[in-house]
């Protein structure tokens, strides 16, 4: 590895390196990714106004919150048997969003215990 205990670098300079570009370029064989014209294309069509007015004219959003994120969908799985406490463990934002969510959906608290990680 590039870095010793007396040699630390900060993630942008170490992550340019020739080591974790190699590293990265194979990860890409893995991937299935679309090629570098594709993305630019679709980065442009994103910055046109045809974009803009399709994407600005939706006027309702439905979230599956058992797609929304792992957390949500396990707390509303465990909500349906009877007797359980669920309990979530997880980062911050997932834990914080499904009290917010589920408070909002049934409009009454939601039983459910959590605790958070930081990264």
């Amino acid at each position: 590895m590039s870095q010793t205990i007396d040699k630390i670098h900060s993630c942008y300079p170490l992550f340019e390196q020739d080591e974790y570009q190699t590293l990265f370029q194979n990860k890409k064989t893995l991937e299935e990714a679309h090629d570098a014209q594709r993305v630019q294309e679709v980065f442009a069509w994103t910055t046109t106004a045809e974009y803009e007015a399709l994407n600005f004219q939706r006027e309702a959003l439905t979230v599956d919150p058992a797609k929304a994120c792992q957390p949500l969908g396990a707390v509303l799985c465990a909500l349906g048997f009877a007797g359980t406490l669920p309990y979530v463990h997880g980062s911050q934002g997932c834990v914080a969003y499904f009290r917010t969510y589920f408070n909002r959906h049934f409009k009454e608290p939601v039983a459910c215990v959590s605790d958070s990680m930081t990264e």
